[in-house]
């Protein structure tokens, strides 16, 4: 009877619960209409929903009179009581105190972007998705100012180089990349539609934090996640196809150019033409030489695709996103199997409440990536595929009449073509040969593993813990096949060989920190937080072994050959690798202060204890503090209605570089195999320096931020000295001691900058809206000491000069372009070159102290221009960047070699140097100088888009969240003065600065179309 009067009762509440739940639909929107992802939530619960495209939800309450919380990011949350209503139109306002910005400061921090003291800058998903890129670095190009990112090749899957603030050494100069916390060499292995932002922390006070590796930046990456909430699984697929074509070509001579070229030089020497070269061509002959335009010949149009998908969602305590991808991209010279970079990716991550303050996260991928390369930027004999396009004359076929590459080299011989005997050229040859028997290839495997543990202890006391990984296996394939041409005296037979080389880098990361903040501390005017970690970073890289087998195979074939297919393994050489490891111990401190969010105040302090410096110096301190005065909340500034924010703001702090040097830099070496009197023994070769230690990156920071006119008008200014002392040099030895020089902590480069940042945006109630957006960095690099050293070479040109093209010295900017000042061309048509030291030489043969710094390829300002455009359901969108006031040396002739072609300007413009087409007495050209220097300045068009969104009306009839098809071009012209292919040139070795703005035969960057298509369900 109990049971059943009990049983009763319940079902008599049940009903009465039943009869109170309602119902509640409604619209929420701000000024300028609908607001699509607004969360809707019953206060005090966690049921809840988020607003459709059209800004309409729907939403069962327990209570007739529940209140129901409305948010969106940049707005001002509502609370709103039923009082029995079951329809709400919803209208939110602009919340000036957020500034519609949240940014992430390392470690599990994030910080209104109104409290930040420090330069900090976001490039955010929506702006990377503008751009279809391959790699994730390209995407901070143009789009932060004082960030600069160089394309070190066209090439697909080229990597990228990145300088936060300019060149801070002349050692290693990236930045330290951190992917959800876990340090990564850098993002290549990341498909960038996971990105869901990318901040770069600018100034040391950001990046002291992470201490002995900030000193050059800090790229904190978040990528995608779900959200918890009660959610249908929204699913994502986005896809572009195109076709890449080449854009620009230099002017070289064409057929009847080069030919009046090459008769004029046999002219001018009186027909004593070198040895082996021919006499003047005939008309006759000239009609039947073919006239081939070599990059019509090996550059081709190719193809690009890209394929991506991705699932999120959640429940009220867990979240989970999924994602995979497929890139393919061919090679405009060279294409497929040749040149081309296929990646394959999956990722996913999850994030479960354990309990009501325990929170486990946890994030997985795995990424393959296909990377074939050919030889490019190198004038070398037999592998500058770039630079022979140039040198070859037009009067050489690709081909001869049996179908094989066309030799211009015939040894003891002479080439012909169409029956016209032609000059045998030795430097150079066919690039489509050169093409043929080059294949290179590396593979990566790359996983990325994340676990973190988040537990709020008491109220506003949390603990973070985190443990990460990322392995990186390269593995790397080269094989000259068996070609044999008799006809063309094409051999490779005693050339045959097959390479591999094996990499391996491992990282492991963890730690934790504890989070305390005084919830308005003392009163409400006071908000202080304080954080307090450690974290331990092991990073080994494992191989360099290299198998290398130079006998003959029973395969041409470069996808199947290996070493059990060689005739005779015992041809083969291995060469052991090396393990380097590296192990870094820190504890770190950061306080964040502020009064009524007006004045503001953020300290930190950093300890590191690394292996990678001498057991006398291996813990470094690493202090920073920033404070910022809230102008705008001032009395005197509350009847300017039209300011939003006015903030100025400073920081100082130190940080380090700890990248620059190897891990056993500060050990003495010693030679195995030495001998003595016949005796095998152990010699020592440098000697050991136990204070060696990082470089040490000092930098002071002034900003000010303005919003105005309703966030419409947006305005950030910095300016900056970026100081970087205790270089790793090496030190001065005595040649009589027989050693090599040790390392040691000397030197020092300053970098000082100004940096603008403009953006403006507007929305029109008939539905058209337009945003623009300009930045400009400005940076002034400058060698101030470099100890002992003299000067820094770098660049060696060869074989066009057998000279280095940079010197590193104190008191011009780092890898300037060092060589011989060109006063004229005398009446002969030789250059003149400046007496420099006045030592009363012969102007037209210099002497070493006529060498002074001749240009510079560090640009004087980076520029970046956005502008778009959307009027109901189109789009439109533009990307431009470029740099101003960097030089850039022309290294693409072959001055060296006698009858190779030159630019057209040779007979168009009367000043042309003395022509030496078949002469052995040089003009001048041959010597590093600025004859060879260009202003590289350029602006390029980076991207255009046009896009269409089905209405959606449309979209909800056919059960799906959103349609938009666009077309898109990328690097679709340059404003350049530089007369080469391209004037975005990078660096040759992705780790040294000191050879950038060379172009040797550069892989240009391809003119893309694609048409592409995101699906949202």
């Amino acid at each position: 009877m109990i049971a059943k009067s009990f049983g009763l009762v319940i079902l008599f509440l049940t009903l009465v619960s039943g009869l109170n739940a309602q119902t509640i639909t409604g619209k929420v929107s701000d000024a300028r209409g609908p607001l699509p992802g607004a969360t809707v939530l019953e206060e005090g619960t966690q049921n809840g929903t988020q607003t459709d495209f059209d800004g309409n939800f729907t939403l069962e309450v327990s209570d007739t009179n529940a209140i129901l919380v409305v948010s969106y990011i940049g707005y001002t949350s509502q609370e709103i009581s039923l009082n029995g209503q079951t329809f709400l139109s919803i209208v939110l306002n602009t919340d000036t105190q957020t500034l519609d910005e949240v940014v992430i400061i390392g470690y599990g921090q994030t910080q209104n972007k109104r409290l930040v003291t420090t330069a900090v800058a976001t490039v955010k998903a929506e702006t990377i998705k503008q751009l279809p890129i391959s790699q994730a670095e390209a995407a901070l190009q143009g789009t932060i100012p004082g960030v600069v990112v160089q394309q070190n090749s066209g090439s697909p899957g080229s990597p990228q180089t990145v300088r936060v603030r300019g060149i801070g050494t002349p050692n290693n100069s990236n930045p330290l990349f951190i992917v959800d916390g876990i340090q990564v060499p850098n993002l290549s292995f990341l498909n960038p539609n996971d990105i869901a932002s990318q901040t770069v922390l600018k100034d040391a006070a950001s990046t002291a934090i992470y201490g002995s590796r900030g000193g050059n930046g800090v790229i904190l990456v978040e990528t995608l996640k779900g959200q918890k909430r009660k959610m249908k699984p929204q699913i994502s697929v986005n896809t572009f196809y195109g076709i890449q074509t080449l854009f620009n070509k230099p002017d070289l001579l064409n057929r009847d150019q080069y030919l009046q070229y090459y008769n004029e030089g046999v002219a001018a020497v009186g027909g004593n033409t070198a040895p082996g070269f021919r006499g003047a061509f005939t008309e006759e002959e000239r009609v039947l030489l073919p006239d081939t335009d070599w990059y019509d010949v090996v550059f081709d149009d190719a193809p690009i695709q890209n394929v991506y998908g991705s699932v999120v969602g959640g429940t009220e305590s867990l979240s989970y996103s999924l994602s995979g991808g497929f890139f393919d991209q061919e090679g405009i010279l060279g294409g497929e199997g040749k040149s081309e970079f296929k990646r394959r990716n999956i990722r996913g991550s999850i994030s479960i409440d354990l309990t009501d303050r325990i929170t486990l996260d946890a994030s997985a991928q795995y990424q393959f990536s296909d990377l074939f390369t050919v030889p490019q930027n190198n004038g070398g004999a037999g592998v500058g595929i770039s630079s022979f396009i140039n040198a070859l004359p037009p009067i050489y076929p690709a081909f001869d009449e049996a179908g094989n590459f066309f030799n211009p080299f015939i040894n003891g011989g002479t080439p012909v073509a169409n029956g016209v005997p032609l000059n045998s050229l030795g430097a150079v040859t066919n690039p489509l040969f050169s093409i043929a028997i080059s294949n290179n290839q590396a593979t990566q495997d790359a996983t990325n593993l994340n676990l973190s543990l988040n537990y709020d202890i008491v109220d506003n006391l949390k603990f973070r813990g985190w443990y990460g990984s990322f392995n990186n296996f390269i593995f790397n394939r080269s094989f000259t096949p068996l070609l044999v041409q008799p006809e063309q005296q094409f051999d490779t037979s005693t050339g045959v060989n097959y390479t591999e080389i094996k990499n391996r880098q491992e990282n492991r990361q963890w730690g934790g920190t504890f989070e305390y903040n005084f919830d308005k501390w003392v009163s409400d005017d006071h908000d202080l937080d304080v954080l307090v970690g450690y974290e331990a970073v092991e990073t080994t890289f494992i191989g360099g072994d290299i198998i290398n087998d130079t006998g003959s195979f029973l395969t041409n074939n470069f996808d199947e050959v290996n070493f059990a297919l060689s005739e005779d393994i015992t041809d083969a050489t291995v060469t052991p690798g090396v393990t380097f490891p590296r192990n870094l111990e820190s504890f770190f401190g950061k306080i964040d202060y502020n009064f009524k969010e007006k004045y503001l105040f953020s300290a930190v302090l950093r300890r590191d204890k690394s292996s990678s410096f001498g057991p006398d110096n291996r813990v470094g301190w690493f202090p920073a503090v920033s404070a910022g005065w809230v102008i705008s909340e001032e009395e005197f500034l509350n009847g300017i209605e039209y300011i939003d924010l006015l903030k100025l703001r400073g920081a100082w702090g130190i940080s380090g570089n700890d990248q620059s040097a190897s891990p056993f830099a500060y050990a003495a070496t010693v030679n195995t195999q030495s001998s003595y009197a016949g005796q095998p023994g152990i010699a020592l070769t440098s000697l050991s320096n136990p204070v060696l230690g990082w470089e040490e990156l000092t930098q002071f920071n002034v900003g000010l931020d303005i919003n105005a006119f309703n966030n419409k008008l947006g305005i950030t200014l910095d300016y900056y000295i970026k100081e970087t002392s205790d270089i790793l040099l090496g030190a001065t030895t005595p040649l009589t001691s027989g050693l090599n020089p040790a390392i040691e902590n000397t030197g020092a480069v300053e970098n000082r900058g100004f940096e603008v940042l403009v953006s403006y945006r507007e929305n029109y109630e008939s539905g058209f809206g337009w945003n623009i957006g300009a930045n400009l960095g400005f940076n002034k690099n400058e060698v101030t000491d470099l100890g002992e050293t003299s000067f820094i070479p770098g660049a060696q040109l060869s074989p066009q000069f057998n000279d280095f093209a940079t010197r590193t010295q104190v008191g011009d900017p780092i890898a300037s372009f060092f060589g011989f000042v060109v006063e004229g061309v005398d009446a002969a048509g030789n250059l003149v070159f400046a007496d420099l030291d006045n030592s009363g030489n012969n102007q037209l043969t210099p002497d070493e102290g006529d060498r002074a710094i001749i240009g510079d390829p560090n640009p004087d300002a980076t520029v970046g221009l956005t502008l778009g455009l959307n009027y109901k359901n189109f789009d439109f969108s533009a990307f431009m960047s470029g740099t101003l006031g960097n030089d850039i040396f022309d290294a693409t002739i072959r001055y060296d070699a006698l009858g190779t072609n030159r630019p057209a300007s040779y007979v168009t413009e009367p000043s042309a140097p003395r022509n030496i087409a078949v002469s052995t007495t040089p003009n001048g050209e041959q010597l590093i100088s600025d004859f060879h220097v260009q202003d590289g300045s350029y602006l390029k068009m980076k991207n255009v888009s046009i896009g269409y969104s089905l209405p959606k009306d449309v979209m909800e009839q056919i059960g799906m969240r959103g349609l938009r098809i666009y077309v898109s071009g990328q690097n679709l012209f340059v404003l350049t003065g530089y007369n080469g292919i391209d004037p975005e040139i990078g660096q040759n070795n992705p780790n040294s600065p000191l050879n950038i703005g060379i172009d040797q035969g550069f892989f240009p960057q391809a003119r893309q179309f694609l048409l592409g298509l995101n699906l949202d369900f």
